[in-house]
This record gives C-alpha cells, sequence and structure tokens, in this order.
C-alpha cells in the first residue's frame, strides 16, 4: 500500500449532504461530490492487511461478510491514493460489472467487513468505488466493450436482475448474441420493479 500509516493519519470522512431545502428542488443526487484530496486521504486509510475481508465475499453465520462480488477493494484503493484513477477503473471494471449502481445502493457489507473497522471506524469504501465509477464516466473511460468477433453462438438469459445482467453483459464480450428475458415490464429486477402480477 502506498501510505502504511494512512490509517493512523486520517480520520474516516465524507463529505456533507445537501440540505433537505435544496434537494427538494430538483432530481439532482442528495450526496455532495467529494473532492479529490478527501478520496486520496480515505483510499490511504486501507491497511495492508494480511487478510483483506473487505472483499472476500464470504458468509459468516448466514449473512454476507465482505464484497459480495469479490471487487479487488485494497487495490483500488491503493491507486486512487497514488492519483492512478484509470487504473483503478480498470482494477474495478475486472469484478464489477456496474460499479456505478453498486457504488450507490450496495449496503456496502465491505465496510462492515473491513479490517480497520474493528478499532477504528472503516474505510469509505463506498464512497471511493462511486467516485471512481463518476470519473470514469466524466473522463469517457467508460465506453462500450464490444467483442472482436462473433462465436456465432445464442444465449438466453432470464432475468434482468444485476446478476442476469452482468451475465449478459460478460457473455455479450466473449461474443455470444444475447438476449434478456424479463417477466415485469421493465429491467432491473425484483428489488426494482416488483414482483410481476
Amino acid at each position: 500500500m502506498g501510505k502504511p500509516t494512512g490509517f493512523l493519519e486520517y480520520p474516516r470522512a465524507l463529505p456533507p449532504d445537501r440540505s433537505c431545502e435544496e434537494r427538494v428542488e430538483d432530481w439532482q443526487e442528495f450526496h455532495r461530490k467529494p473532492p479529490p484530496e478527501l478520496l486520496r486521504e480515505q483510499g490511504a486509510r486501507c491497511m495492508d492487511c494480511g487478510t483483506p475481508f473487505c472483499h472476500t465475499g464470504i458468509l459468516v453465520s448466514g449473512m454476507a461478510s465482505g464484497c459480495p462480488v469479490n471487487n479487488l477493494i485494497p487495490e483500488w484503493n491503493d491507486l486512487v491514493y497514488r492519483g492512478l484513477w484509470r487504473q483503478a477503473l480498470d482494477r474495478l471494471q475486472r469484478t464489477n460489472n456496474f460499479p456505478e449502481f453498486t457504488g450507490r445502493v450496495c449496503p456496502a457489507p465491505c465496510e462492515g467487513s473491513c479490517v480497520l473497522g474493528s478499532i477504528d471506524p472503516p474505510v469509505t469504501i463506498k464512497l471511493i468505488e462511486a467516485a471512481i465509477a463518476e470519473r470514469g464516466w466524466e473522463e469517457g473511460w467508460i465506453v462500450p466493450k464490444c467483442p472482436a468477433a462473433r462465436t456465432g453462438k445464442k444465449v438466453a438469459v432470464v432475468g434482468s436482475g444485476p446478476a442476469g445482467l452482468a451475465a449478459a453483459a460478460q457473455l455479450n464480450r466473449v461474443g455470444h448474441a444475447v438476449t434478456v428475458f424479463e417477466a415485469a415490464d421493465r429491467p432491473g429486477g425484483s428489488s426494482c420493479t416488483g414482483s410481476p402480477t
């Protein structure tokens, strides 16, 4: 890790949210955009753990522990600390098809599993993930990943939840023609659309 003593030097910090009076005037994000220096410091808080439980995605007593998609969290935290944002996005996209969603809606079991969290407030993993994805969009780094050649094979994916869409994206990247089927009137999975009637 780039800053072995970062967790001792920087406290956990989040940008302030917009006031309720301000938020009701528009449909914009209610979290303020964190400044790059805050993100750098928060990335520096990531410890050089022997076993980084944040990204293991294991079940402990029937409860999820760590990242369910096995994001390489310590790696992209270090890259953000070092200012290597493009590489941080590449590392994040190795395991996560939709960081722009998960950085917002995931309940962050990674933070609950952060080793630093046993003695201090955990690393702001969710904040950093969302910031990496936002930077990727702003810089034009997130682009379609079209296959070099088509295989001629067709695949049906049943369900348009996060897992179904991630599977469809991966299958498309290797060249298969993918059709996603969804029982509801719009994509997103049962938690987004409700149960079909």
